[in-house]
């Protein structure tokens, strides 16, 4: 009988998805504050502390925005932006604002700061996300990217952190090009365990900054503030990427064709493992304690097992998993 009768396809690929856990990010849709200012934050102005902006600051001397529905001194207020467009938040009632553009200096660009709840898990995995939406300046970019630090960033003396490589950064065909809605960002990153700050913003200088290429005018000649690009900021998240659970094969026929003749199973997420298999008189036939378990259908003494029933449990250092497999030669 063809063997692919009774083969069951497995593809046994470690996937990453993000997991409801716990929020990395102090006050990511910016909601809780105290105040706010309704206005461009001038040079040096950091206008998430004078708001009492939970978590968030400046990092340089360059001005990002703190935009909300109920401003206190100014009259820019959601859904019109002076100068920069029309938009409400994502969600709430508030979202920061950022320039990448010259605004007198070839390399100006603005950032925001923010304050962990907890420090990143050495070797743990993240996904780092957020939205941006395009003010009505022309120019764009897909130059926005992310950098960790250990402690608070503060320099007063600069209007750029060019001289840095992000530790991520948005992918290269994202250009952020939506002025109606909330374009997503998202990027990976394998933490090393000090990161207890992030700074979100362009990390490129002048030469290496790829601009969005219709309609894009630097010279200011239309009208528009200084700059490549007004970006309005939602919704910052970073959560842990969880391994899927393995898929652990029950069927392989071990008669060296060359198809299905090894049962694999890829435990590589995991620190420790420890695998048995068992026939079905409780008998210990095949051991294995490495991260890929790779099983010929044969006993430790290498002796090939008859077809039948054979039991596995396999245990890692958070899981346990028992089941069986059907060994057809």
């Amino acid at each position: 009988m063809n063997k692919a009768f009774y083969i069951f396809l497995f593809i046994l690929l470690f996937r990453y998805e993000a997991k409801t856990q716990t929020e990395y990010i102090t006050n990511g849709s910016f909601e809780q504050i105290d105040s706010c200012y309704g206005n461009f934050a001038s040079i040096g102005f950091d206008v998430f502390n004078w708001s009492g902006c939970k978590g968030w600051s400046i990092p340089t001397k360059s001005s990002s925005d703190l935009w909300c529905e109920n401003p206190i001194i100014g009259n820019a207020k959601p859904p019109l932006i002076p100068s920069c467009g029309y938009q409400l938040a994502r969600t709430g009632q508030n979202y920061a604002g950022i320039l990448i553009g010259d605004n007198g200096y070839a390399n100006y660009r603005e950032y925001i700061q923010n304050k962990l709840r907890h420090p990143l898990i050495a070797t743990q995995m993240y996904n780092i996300e957020f939205y941006l939406s395009k003010g009505v300046i022309p120019c764009t970019t897909n130059k926005i990217g992310i950098k960790f630090f250990n402690a608070k960033y503060y320099d007063m003396t600069t209007y750029w952190l060019t001289d840095l490589q992000p530790d991520a950064e948005n992918n290269a065909t994202n250009f952020i090009t939506d002025t109606l809605g909330w374009q997503k960002v998202s990027m990976e990153y394998k933490a090393n365990g000090t990161e207890n700050y992030i700074v979100i913003g362009s990390f490129a200088d002048s030469l290496n900054l790829t601009l969005e290429p219709y309609g894009c005018d630097t010279t200011g000649s239309q009208g528009y503030v200084y700059g490549i690009g007004y970006f309005f900021i939602d919704d910052v998240s970073i959560k842990e990427i969880e391994p899927l659970a393995p898929v652990i094969p029950n069927v392989f026929t071990p008669n060296s064709d060359g198809v299905n003749d090894v049962w694999r199973c890829d435990f590589s997420a995991f620190k420790t493992v420890n695998c048995s298999i068992y026939n079905r008189w409780g008998n210990l036939i095949f051991q294995s304690n490495k991260q890929i378990i790779q099983w010929d259908g044969r006993t430790t003494s290498g002796i090939n097992c008859e077809d039948g029933i054979y039991f596995y449990c396999i245990e890692t250092e958070t899981e346990k998993h028992k089941g069986h497999i059907q060994l057809i030669r």
